[in-house]
């Protein structure tokens, strides 16, 4: 089912499992998230080392086009990874 809430306790989850892997060497080791993935949540979930976002519902919805919500992810994912902001 979509339309999730993301789950903000999970943050700290993912830079404790980024590290881990860091440390043993594992940098190449994708981690997923899925469930509550839009434009306010992508940035810190890359930012907290996720690799993999799993955005249906921010995606596949009647507040823009597929085109214009990706543009948009991808743009909260850029700003998460160079520090700027909107």
């Amino acid at each position: 089912m979509g339309g999730q809430e993301f789950i903000p306790s999970s943050l700290d989850k993912i830079v404790r499992l980024r590290r881990v892997l860091t440390e043993r060497g594992l940098e190449q080791v994708q981690i997923a998230v899925d469930g509550g993935i839009h434009a306010q949540t992508a940035g810190p979930v890359a930012r907290a080392g996720a690799t993999v976002l799993v955005a249906g519902s921010a995606i596949f919805n009647d507040h823009g086009s597929v085109a214009d919500n990706l543009r948009e992810l991808r743009a909260a994912i850029g700003e998460a990874k160079t520090g700027s902001r909107r």
